[in-house]
Order: C-alpha cells, then sequence, then structure tokens
C-alpha cells in the first residue's frame, strides 16, 4: 500500500523508543544545494528520491521541486512534536502540472499534485493526516485514504485556478487529529512530516513546489 510504505519509510528513521524534546521549527531549503535532494529529508526509496525531487531556484529563493512521472516515492523528515503545544501546521505550495484522471477516493485514481502528511504515534503503524491538494474533489472533502485505513484525507485545496502561484496553507493539527481520529488518543504525538506528489496510478505526470513548513503554538 502506497501509504503503508510512506509512513514506514519515514519510521525506518526513527528509533522507536526515543523520547523528543517538544520544539518549534521551521523547515525551508535556502541552505540546500540546488539541483540536489535536501539535507535531512529520505525515503524508502532512495534510489528513486532524486527523480522526483530536487532544489530549486526562483529569483535567489530556494524551494523544494518535486515532478513525478508515472511514479510514486514519498519523502519524509523526522520531526517530532506536542501537538498540544504547538498545533498549528504552516506551509506553502504551489501546483505546476495536475496528474489527468484523479479521484483520491479510488486506489485506481489516488495520485496527488501536492500533499503533506503529519505522521501520528509509532510502532507498529502510526496514524496519519493527509493534506493534499486535489484536481477534483472540493475544497473540505474528507475521506478515509483507499490505501491504508489508518491515514484520513483532508481536502485543503481544490481545482487549477491558482495553478503556478504560491499558495500559503494553515492546520490546526490538534483540532483535525480529534475530528478524524477521536478522543481515543487525547494527547497525540506527532513523529514527523512526509511529502508526497504522484502519478503512478493514473501513469501520467504531477508537478509542483513546497516551502517554508512551519511548526507553531497559537
Amino acid at each position: 500500500m502506497k501509504f503503508f510504505l510512506a509512513a514506514i519509510s519515514l519510521l525506518i528513521f526513527l528509533d522507536a523508543p526515543s523520547l523528543f524534546a517538544q520544539s518549534l521549527f521551521t523547515v525551508n531549503f535556502e541552505n540546500d544545494e540546488v539541483g540536489k535532494i535536501p539535507a535531512g529529508w529520505s525515503s524508502r526509496d532512495r534510489e528513486n528520491m532524486g527523480r522526483v525531487y530536487s532544489v530549486q531556484s526562483e529569483d535567489g529563493h530556494r524551494f523544494l521541486h518535486a515532478d513525478a512521472r508515472g511514479i510514486s516515492v514519498p519523502i519524509g523528515q523526522e520531526r517530532a512534536w506536542n501537538p498540544k503545544e504547538f498545533p498549528i501546521l504552516r506551509w506553502r505550495w504551489r501546483a505546476l502540472v495536475f496528474p489527468e484522471g484523479t479521484d483520491e477516493r479510488k486506489k485506481s485514481g489516488n495520485d496527488n499534485v501536492l500533499s503533506v502528511y503529519v505522521v501520528f504515534g509509532g510502532w507498529p503503524i502510526p496514524r496519519s493526516i493527509k493534506y493534499t491538494w486535489s484536481d477534483t474533489l472540493p475544497a473540505g472533502t474528507i475521506f478515509d485514504s483507499p490505501l491504508s485505513g489508518r491515514t484520513r484525507i483532508i481536502v485543503v485545496r481544490s481545482g487549477r485556478s491558482m495553478a503556478g502561484n504560491w499558495v500559503a496553507e494553515e492546520r490546526d493539527v490538534l483540532v483535525d487529529y480529534r475530528s478524524l481520529f477521536g478522543e481515543e488518543e487525547k494527547s497525540p504525538s506527532a513523529r514527523g512530516i512526509l511529502l508526497l506528489t504522484d502519478s503512478d496510478d493514473t501513469m501520467t505526470r504531477a508537478a509542483g513546489d513546497y516551502d517554508d513548513i512551519t511548526v507553531a503554538a497559537k
């Protein structure tokens, strides 16, 4: 399953019993080498990371560019924090090329121009929230991933009207987590962030950019 592999690709970097300090952070790509995979990011599919992701520069500003041609390679970074203290997730993204024929509710159409996952919990199988920019589903649509019962998907942005433009997003991940998974885990721990631009199900092309991923207090 695509997300299961994505989650495992992140968690293999983690020492499951380890304890992490609470943190407030911003991830950008200003210090990374143009044309290369950014430092601190990895994937289970290390061989193909460079086929999809690379740091690019525009007007003196660096960002992560993703270009997936009939392939799915999630890229993850270990970042642990306490969502009760730092519930706000902000990021910027820019959609460039949308995969054709998508419907993320179905396995056959589950491709994404842009998506940001927050991974919660730990072994054996984590939970996650996937925030996505959908070509076809309306913003505000919420549904279970067709690939993993422990992943919930929220369509944050929809359609092509803003394609080619940088768009800033903000979510309260604690509110989202409790809404999606209930109060079973009252104090969930965030373990990391995954990014995924993919087009393996439709065998088309998806391309977009990511930048300024920030976790903050309210």
